[in-house]
This record gives structure tokens, C-alpha cells and sequence, in this order.
């Protein structure tokens, strides 16, 4: 036995960094999850809540994409506490999922054109000219879920 190899190695893990058994599994389980609640801390330290479309991206993978307003609660509050936690529940089945992630700001407009969906020209009207947009982009450090199989993914 070699004395500097772990006594468990680390499983493989994929690009997003998450093991990828537990990534396909988890994926297969958030299929058709579109809507959750993401919550911020207020430059008062309080949480606030609010209703988040990923905008049909439900093929999960570690990141999840968000649209906002430069100027909205939500952006001023990840510039200030980039922790995050994502609040999914199925409509059809019983499964929670709680992602705590890590937020990042961008106005880059191709990084934005690889996640825009056109129904957002709903909130959007310019669509991805309109003045101030700004995508979120979580990246999750950690994920549990509750359902038919209970689990948690740590990265």
C-alpha cells in the first residue's frame, strides 16, 4: 500500500466536477424541473425568496442560468453574498432538491445567447438587447434531494 494514496479514492468525476454516477442519476431526477425558489442574503442580512425559470434548461449538470435586471433585488444581493440556494420541487412526483451554490453576474452577451430561451422576450421585451439584462449563473457546491431515493452530491 502506498502511504501517500488516499485510503478511498476519489470517485471520476465529470467536467462540473460531480461524480459522474451520482450526476447522471441526479440529471435523470431533475428532468422537466423548471421552476424553483432562489434565495439571496439583503445587504440588511436578511434571506429573500423569489420564484426562478432555469428558461427550459432542465438537462441538469452542476449550473443552473438565471435572467435578471442589472438593478433588480436579486443581482445587488449576489454582488454583495455570492451563496445561494436553489429550491426545486416536482409537480408530479415526490422529489425535493436543495442545490447550495456559488452565483456569478455576467453580461456577456454570447455566454447569455447560449442560454437564451425566446419565451423570456416575455419579461424581456428587447430580448438580448434589452438595457440592463444580466444572467446569473449558479454553480452548485452542493445537492440533496428527497424522493423514492433519498441522496446528496458534495463537490
Amino acid at each position: 500500500m502506498n502511504p501517500a494514496a488516499p485510503a478511498h479514492p476519489t470517485p471520476p468525476r465529470n467536467v462540473t466536477g460531480m461524480p459522474d454516477q451520482k450526476m447522471t442519476r441526479l440529471a435523470r431526477k431533475m428532468r422537466g424541473l423548471d421552476l424553483c425558489l432562489m434565495t439571496t442574503v439583503t445587504s440588511y442580512g436578511r434571506l429573500a425568496s423569489r420564484p426562478m425559470s432555469n428558461n427550459g434548461e432542465v438537462e441538469y449538470d452542476g449550473t443552473s442560468y438565471f435572467f435578471t435586471w442589472a438593478d433588480s433585488r436579486t443581482a445587488k444581493d449576489i454582488g454583495k453574498n455570492k451563496h445561494v440556494p436553489l429550491n426545486f420541487r416536482a409537480e408530479k412526483e415526490f422529489l425535493f432538491v436543495a442545490v447550495q451554490g456559488e452565483a456569478t453576474l455576467t453580461t456577456d452577451r454570447d455566454a447569455m445567447q447560449e442560454h437564451w430561451q425566446e419565451q423570456l422576450t416575455q419579461w424581456f421585451k428587447e430580448g438580448l438587447d434589452t438595457p440592463g439584462l444580466t444572467m446569473i449563473e449558479v454553480k452548485a457546491r452542493r445537492v440533496n434531494w428527497w424522493g423514492e431515493e433519498d441522496g446528496e452530491i458534495e463537490l
